[in-house]
């Protein structure tokens, strides 16, 4: 039995779904990363909470990309 076929979604609803789903996955894993780390200024993990909610996809990318500087070395 072909479970895409028993909930009603087709190939180009399964790739809308992802499309949604991706960026939410995303920022939602930027948001609790910089909830749960230490960084070196306290105002950089506002600033960056602010960035994650304010720029969902492209805040969450450039969090990980820059964000790793700023952090409190474990």
């Amino acid at each position: 039995m072909n479970l895409l076929a028993f909930l009603g979604l087709g190939q180009m609803e399964l790739i809308l779904v992802s499309a949604m789903l991706l960026p939410m996955l995303l920022t939602l894993w930027a948001l609790i990363d910089a909830i749960r780390s230490e960084f070196v200024k306290d105002i950089n993990k506002l600033i960056w909470i602010l960035v994650i909610l304010c720029l969902p996809l492209a805040g969450g990318i450039l969090y990980f990309l820059l964000a790793r500087k700023q952090k409190v070395a474990a």
